[in-house]
């Protein structure tokens, strides 16, 4: 059962609201000088747990953008991937020929990116890069492929515990923390 203040159920911060914001920077004028002298990219946020990440990082892109939303879920109430993620909302906007730019809140397994990679190629996107706030390599298990001259932008690498905020969520809660943190494994076990 939950505490009274949801900061309760946070074992440590790992990465507090001015580390994310200075990370979201970094990350938008990679993205900002990558596309500067070709068509802007389409962003597609993976929701829900890229909203906060995405609503951030759009806003330090210094290019005229459209931004759509994919929902996929892979973890439903748990704490571990099921390795099955479902596409349960589609793009709205057009990506045929376009270069897209996939943004997540973070990247264990791979396989919901290799999923929506897969998807977007499908819907026509000529290129797919990847920006992710959080890699969680010690949790790979499929090797996912960018799409043409698509790059991979990583914000932090996450030590292999369950975290939450800033958009990652337990159950769908603590998605609103301002920081990213360890949850107290009481909480979900």
């Amino acid at each position: 059962m939950s505490s009274t203040s949801i900061h309760d159920d946070i074992l440590t911060v790992l990465w507090s609201p001015d580390q994310l914001s200075h990370k979201v920077s970094d990350l938008a004028s990679q993205i900002t000088n990558d596309f500067s002298s070709s068509s802007p990219p389409v962003i597609v946020g993976v929701a829900t747990g890229a909203f906060l990440f995405l609503a951030d990082l759009v806003r330090n892109i210094n290019l005229p953008l459209t931004v759509d939303f994919v929902r996929a879920e892979s973890y439903g109430s748990g704490t571990v991937s099921t390795g099955v993620p479902k596409l349960s909302c589609d793009v709205k906007l057009d990506v045929a020929g376009k270069h897209v730019v996939l943004v997540e809140d973070i990247v264990d397994t791979g396989n919901t990116v290799c999923r929506l990679i897969s998807y977007l190629e499908a819907k026509g996107a000529t290129s797919v890069s990847v920006c992710t706030l959080l890699d969680k390599p010690a949790r790979r298990k499929v090797h996912f492929e960018l799409l043409g001259d698509g790059k991979f932008y990583s914000g932090f690498e996450c030590p292999d515990y369950f975290v939450v905020g800033y958009g990652l969520d337990f159950n769908e809660k603590y998605r609103n923390l301002p920081y990213i943190g360890v949850l107290k494994p009481e909480i979900y076990k």
